[in-house]
Order: structure tokens, then sequence, then C-alpha cells
């Protein structure tokens, strides 16, 4: 089986299905309301590979929505941000009858180093460590625009795909 290439990586990070949940709406037509759901739409995929790790590395602007009241990106932000992140590498890997659903979280580390003010644009990393049928291990990576590592995080998830049969 070829390996996909960075630039057929990043178009799937781009065109995929789960940056639209953003924008669903409900039986009306109305947006529908969730938490977090802009960040799906507001990070935007920059790099995408397959090697070593799969992995993506999307832009986020922190705008004052995601901030707390010192004006700094918001921990419950910072983890929803990797949540969604991370849970996007799965479309580099995904396929009929595995991880086609993202599975769900069993755990959510984040370690929180420095403080990402508003306004500022961050990179986060985000990569595959180990990929299984039922569990995956992901971590991730946010930088500010120096470079500095300002949120670090680990991502376990569980697959929710039904059986073959």
């Amino acid at each position: 089986m070829a390996t996909k290439t960075d630039e057929e990586c990043l178009a799937l990070a781009k065109e995929s299905i789960f940056r639209s949940f953003g924008k669903l709406t409900d039986t009306d037509g109305n947006p529908r309301q969730n938490w977090g759901k802009d960040i799906y739409t507001d990070m935007e995929p920059i790099h995408a590979t397959m090697n070593p790790n799969p992995s993506i590395t999307f832009s986020f602007k922190v705008d004052d929505c995601y901030t707390n009241v010192a004006g700094n990106l918001h921990g419950g932000a910072a983890s929803t941000i990797f949540d969604i992140a991370t849970s996007m590498v799965l479309v580099l890997v995904q396929k009929d009858g595995f991880w086609e659903r993202w599975g769900v979280s069993r755990t959510l580390n984040c370690t929180y180093l420095k403080p990402a003010p508003a306004g500022i644009n961050i990179t986060v990393f985000c990569e595959i460590v180990s990929l299984g049928k039922r569990l995956v291990h992901m971590r991730g990576v946010m930088k500010n625009e120096k470079g500095d590592i300002l949120v670090t995080c680990e991502h376990g998830k569980v697959s929710v795909d039904p059986p073959k049969i």
C-alpha cells in the first residue's frame, strides 16, 4: 500500500468532515450550540504528514472568547483545542471499519507551562504515538510564534466503531 504524500495528508485534514462539526445545524437549520464548536473551523491545518508518525500542525488565533479573566487562553479551552486537534489526526489513518468514528476520550492530560495571551497566533502540533484496533495514544504541543512551548498534552482514546460482521 502506498504511503500518503504530505500534500495528500494536508488535503485530508483540510477537507475532513470533522472540521464541519462547528457548522452543524438543528432540524430547523439553526446553528447548533455545543461546547467548543468554533474550534473545529478556527483551527487551520497548515502541515500534515505520515512520517515519522501521522501528524497534523494547526494554526490558531487566541481570540477573546477562548480566554480567562486574566486575558490568557483558558485551560478548559486549551484542553478542548487538544481534544479536537488530536482527534483530527485520525483522518490520516481511518478507513472502512477502522477509527471511522474517531472514538471517545479515556484520558486527556494537559500540562500548562506558559500563558497564551489573547490576540496571538499559536501552532498546535498533534501526532499519533501508538495506534491499535481499539486504543490510540496521541500527544500534542502548543507553541507561540517564538517557538516557546505553552501547553502539552497526552490523549488516549478508545474506538467506538461497531464490530465488523
